[in-house]
């Protein structure tokens, strides 16, 4: 090999080498504007005001009812015996489908009885402001109000 041709050869390797450390680079900087842009919102459960909710019926759509919990964004949706359930992943809507564990059913926490999810009322946990309650009616939901307020 003449040193012309060497010279020619180190010269194209030094230049893919500055090439795919630049493309590198490249790559870290749109990953990491990525993450600046995106970041907010992927925590946003973190962010998330539960405040809001006290004392109002929660809307069905924003509760994952296998779990009893409040999300930030809607849940999905499942018809099940003409009734919409919502369940915060396919996970919770596989067992609110198979019914696991009673999962369309709730106790009142003032009359104790089973009520259907779908056709519960639906209230934030005072002590809890992320769970909720599911009632069989506002009056059991006042009269339960009434008892943990005399605490």
């Amino acid at each position: 090999m003449t040193k012309s041709n060497r010279k020619k050869l180190e010269k194209n390797i030094s230049h893919k080498k500055g090439k795919a450390q630049g493309l590198i680079i490249l790559g870290l900087l749109v990953f990491l504007a990525g993450i600046i842009v995106y970041g907010p919102v992927l925590n946003s459960d973190d962010k998330m005001d539960y405040s809001s909710f006290e004392g109002e019926i929660i809307t069905d759509s924003m509760v994952c009812m296998l779990r009893g919990d409040i999300k930030s964004r809607p849940t999905l949706p499942i018809e099940i015996n003409s009734k919409t359930y919502w369940g915060c992943c396919q996970n919770c809507l596989g067992k609110l489908m198979r019914n696991e564990n009673n999962a369309l059913f709730a106790l009142d926490p003032f009359s104790g009885q089973s009520v259907d999810k779908a056709d519960a009322i639906i209230r934030q946990d005072p002590q809890n402001n992320k769970r909720v309650f599911f009632f069989k009616s506002n009056e059991t939901y006042n009269q339960y109000l009434k008892i943990i307020n005399k605490k």
